[in-house]
């Protein structure tokens, strides 16, 4: 198995902590995934997909550029973030018979910064920085309940990996801060239940819907004495859930569209009031596909959400600056022969500035994100 340092580094975050799409042409399609399987990655946009792509493997590999910076707590006071990281992706697919598929996907997440100096000039701070890491292995089996119809049910088997350093808190002396000690690089597991139908009313539309579970993690040790203690030392992975469609309007031209929420204010390291406080979700992705002739395929796409960020917790939120709310996708596909096909593509997340209102008035949060996104599938 892919070990979880290998997965998903740093800053990848876009729409929360999660990345903008799973599989490299369905993120180049804005991430609309969820009515139109494309890869062997497809369990992790939609189980039941898996039904309608071929016996194949997929291996992916998105190169995350982020830029991010703060203007915090005390004028003058501006800190500098600059990231590249490297996160691979891939899967296998494996028609079982005319019903029944199984296959394999592996995805991740994650979100942080690196400041490179302390947030505050407090005697004692440690380097302002923080890494999440999620790997999940979804092992999944897709039935064609008829022969337009597919159930898929998957589990989310998730490694995490969790630092923090440089985190200034108020002291119990009035107007004093105090500086929590880095409990080093801590790791938990954990277990989530994936469900999907896909359906295909008619030979040119598909309907998809998508259900993952909260994925209960483990404790991560020494980080509920402190940053994590009001949940136990817990960061679970946030529930979803999602619907989604896709039209051939023509015999070369595809367009999908998909409407997501994701969880994150469930989750109890959420409901902290002294924490990161972000709130549930709302994802909107659409993409087109055109295929030029036999080799050649374009895909753009775009996509927005709502900010899981309020602005008044933007001091808060230093160390997990993920504050993007829309993202341009680009993508090429090449064929080579009827089994193998490499595939391009580029994601943009504009400079995106949020300024703290309330207990946060003084500090801004600003940040930019560029994905360079290579994949190539081969099918059997």
């Amino acid at each position: 198995m892919l070990t979880v340092a290998a997965i998903h580094t740093g800053a990848l975050a876009v729409n929360g902590a999660l990345p903008g799409g799973n599989g490299i042409k369905n993120a180049a399609m804005g991430g609309a995934s969820i009515a139109l399987p494309l890869d062997a990655v497809a369990a992790a946009n939609n189980p039941a997909g898996i039904a309608f792509v071929p016996t194949s493997t997929t291996l992916g590999l998105q190169v995350f550029r982020g830029q991010s910076s703060a203007n915090y707590v005390l004028p003058g006071n501006r800190l500098a973030n600059r990231q590249t990281e490297l996160a691979p992706e891939g899967g296998f697919n494996w028609h079982l018979n005319s019903t029944v598929t199984f296959g394999i996907s592996v995805s991740g997440a994650g979100a942080g910064s690196d400041y490179g100096q302390a947030a505050l000039p407090v005697p004692g701070a440690g380097t302002a920085k923080t890494t999440l890491r999620v790997a999940e292995f979804i092992p999944t089996v897709a039935w064609k309940l008829t022969p337009d119809l597919a159930l898929g049910l998957g589990l989310t088997l998730a490694r995490q990996q969790f630092e923090a350093d440089g985190v200034i808190v108020p002291a119990p002396v009035p107007g004093g801060l105090l500086p929590i000690s880095g409990r080093g690089r801590q790791t938990a597991n954990g277990v989530g239940l994936r469900a999907g139908l896909l359906w295909k009313p008619a030979a040119d539309w598909s309907l998809g819907v998508n259900l993952k579970s909260r994925v209960r993690m483990g404790r991560l040790s020494g980080y509920d004495q402190d940053l994590l203690a009001y949940s136990d030392g817990r960061l679970d992975v946030p529930a979803q859930y999602g619907v989604g469609v896709a039209w051939q309007a023509t015999e070369r031209l595809t367009l999908a569209a998909d409407w997501l929420r994701i969880l994150w204010g469930d989750m109890k390291a959420m409901k902290d009031p002294n924490g990161f406080a972000w709130r549930n979700q709302p994802v909107l992705r659409f993409g087109a596909a055109w295929q030029l002739d036999d080799r050649w395929t374009v895909r753009a796409g775009y996509s927005r959400n709502r900010s899981q960020i309020d602005s008044s917790r933007t001091v808060q939120n230093l160390l997990v600056p993920s504050i993007n709310k829309e993202a341009y996708t680009v993508g090429l596909s090449l064929r080579f022969d009827p089994h193998s096909e490499l595939n391009l593509g580029y994601e943009l997340n504009p400079r995106t500035t949020l300024t703290g209102t309330g207990a946060s008035t003084g500090t801004s949060l600003t940040s930019k994100v560029r994905m360079f996104l290579l994949g190539y599938h081969h099918t059997f």
